[in-house]
């Protein structure tokens, strides 16, 4: 992804400008220059990006821009290097004259810090004419690719990560489409409806953890919509929570769930002290969907008021893409989804890219499918996306050309796991976004 090294960059060179170094006019000028044509191609980035799939020439464009960025952080780290030199060397020769000056009896030792202090940096002329000349030659690199900018009609948009939405979840699903996964679905509802004791930790969290697309809240569904399950609890609740973490609209959701009505109450401490006269000494079944905030004090309100609250074989569930979230949930049990087995996805892709097909044409077809499915990496989504995708598509022509393709130039697989997927991305620190770049 371009756009984390691109906002990367746009920040290194803005904290240069701002700082206290000591920059001539010239390499002041040429660094302003930079960041404007950094935000004037940011301007366009999410478009471009979307477009490289498809259009060679966009992804030969984005390749030259991200050859010129990290050309540009290169000139950014030898400069670094050049501050913290100086300044080192200018530290060490205060400290030689200080020794120096100083008689031997009121001599004290001093220590030399290790953190420099860059407010006094000088490099000499040289080494700021080679800064200004490199990023003079980096300037005219980014002119060209501003130009051929133009060529390609990019449209301006909102940051990427405002396109993606995130979907929101209920506790209703077909049971009968869903497979692949009766062993850990079994051995959640047996967690689910375990006696509790008075040594668990109360309420009793249970987490699913997994990757985007890896099947968790179908998962969650089924546990929820088990006749068992249905029949063992006196209250139960589906909350999709997602990101951001709102308590009062969580909350909400929650007393409404329970009164099968709207609510008036707005505040957090109402609304809790509602749940609770509702569901005191009575055993609940909480679903969290989609939980990403690690923020403990977030989670704690919620902790606390459901202590108190409940009889002791209640239980909450949680779905979270994070390990992190699981261990500040201070789960009892977390259960880790894994890829499907290579015949379970199988089977989901080939339930949904089979139906309505005649016997002659699934004979026909079987071994393309088969491969298809390989592709999937044993990933829920991707079958269920690549099935749907192969669905209306009936000749062994059509299968082999998208067998042979490179499926994710495809835009009906682009949409159907990008999109989920980006999710995550966007949750990564800029660093890490840059080792997907």
């Amino acid at each position: 992804m371009a756009g984390a090294l691109l906002s990367a960059i746009v920040e290194r060179l803005g904290s240069l400008i701002s700082s206290e170094f000591k920059l001539t006019v010239t390499v002041k000028e040429e660094v302003q220059k930079l960041q404007t044509k950094f935000r004037t191609i940011q301007a366009v980035l999410n478009d471009a990006e979307k477009r490289q799939l498809k259009e060679e020439a966009v992804k030969l464009w984005l390749d030259k821009l991200e050859g010129v960025s990290y050309e540009i952080d290169d000139v950014l780290d030898e400069w670094n290097t050049v501050m913290i030199k100086a300044e080192i060397e200018k530290q060490q020769k205060e400290f030689e004259e200080e020794e120096k000056a100083e008689t031997s009896t009121a001599k004290k030792r001093k220590v030399w810090p290790l953190t420099p202090n860059f407010n006094f940096s000088v490099p000499n002329l040289f080494q700021h004419r080679d800064i200004a000349h490199k990023i003079k030659d980096l300037n005219e690199k980014l002119d060209e690719i501003n130009k051929e900018k133009e060529m390609y009609g990019f449209e301006l948009s909102r940051a990427i990560e405002e396109v993606v939405e995130r979907p929101k979840t209920t506790s209703y699903v077909d049971v009968s489409e869903i497979l692949g996964r009766d062993k850990v679905k079994n051995d959640l509802v047996k967690a689910l409806l375990g006696k509790g004791t008075e040594k668990d930790k109360h309420p009793h969290v249970i987490s699913l953890v997994g990757m985007g697309g890896i099947g968790k809240t179908t998962l969650a569904q089924l546990a929820y919509n088990d006749q068992e399950v249905q029949a063992h609890f006196e209250i139960k609740v589906w909350v999709c929570v997602s990101d951001p973490f709102d308590q009062c609209k969580v909350a909400k959701e929650i007393l409404e769930s329970i009164e099968h009505r709207s609510s008036n109450l707005t505040a957090l401490q109402s609304l809790l002290d509602r749940i609770c006269d509702k569901i005191r000494g009575k055993k609940f079944f909480l679903v969290f969907d989609d939980v990403w905030t690690e923020d403990f004090a977030m989670w704690k309100p919620f902790r606390d008021a459901l202590k108190n609250c409940g009889s002791q074989s209640s239980r909450i569930l949680v779905t979270t893409r994070k390990d992190q979230v699981a261990k500040m949930m201070e789960s009892a049990n977390t259960i880790k989804l894994e890829d499907l087995s290579e015949e379970d996805c199988w089977l989901v892709f080939s339930k949904i890219a089979f139906f309505d097909k005649d016997c002659q044409q699934c004979e026909q077809l079987e071994d393309f499918g088969k491969q298809i499915s390989k592709k999937c990496k044993g990933l829920p989504l991707a079958a269920k996306t690549l099935g749907s995708l192969m669905r209306f598509k009936k000749s062994k022509e059509e299968w082999r050309n998208v067998l042979s393709n490179n499926l994710w130039e495809l835009e009906d697989v682009e949409r159907g796991l990008f999109a989920p997927l980006l999710l995550s991305y966007f949750d990564l620190s800029s660093p890490l976004k840059q080792c997907f770049s």
